[in-house]
């Protein structure tokens, strides 16, 4: 039988779901087992962004308010007072301010002065 760890060396048993996709995993070729693990990975540091509440936004808010009307229904990524990149595509805009070496760049679409907020159908 397989066990799982939890906390600080605490211990429970895994199960029998469990043990048959870590059986299942087994069974897969290197870069399948990679694979999974890249997406684990990927959907772990999704998980930890949503509910870190800790992250002081405010110098990135101030400088879209300062810039809304140049950068009005684009995209853009910021850090602080500094603007990464831009355009018309969030994902584009995102990636470049990876590349750009920020590892959790701040992007949204900057919404114009007057623009209306929704209030549904």
């Amino acid at each position: 039988m397989l066990e799982a760890f939890q906390g600080e060396g605490a211990k429970t048993v895994a199960s029998p779901d469990v043990e048959r996709i870590i059986e299942e995993l087994r069974r897969l070729a290197p870069d399948e087992k990679r694979r999974v693990r890249e997406v684990l990975d990927r959907e772990d540091q999704l998980r930890v962004q949503a509910t870190d509440r800790s992250i002081d936004l405010s110098r990135e808010l101030r400088w879209i308010d300062e810039h809304r009307l140049e950068y009005a229904g684009q995209w853009v990524a910021v850090r602080g007072d500094r603007l990464l990149s831009s355009g018309p595509d969030g994902a584009t805009v995102y990636e470049a301010a990876r590349a750009a070496g920020d590892e959790r760049p701040f992007v949204t679409r900057v919404k114009p002065a007057d623009d209306l907020p929704f209030a549904g159908w």
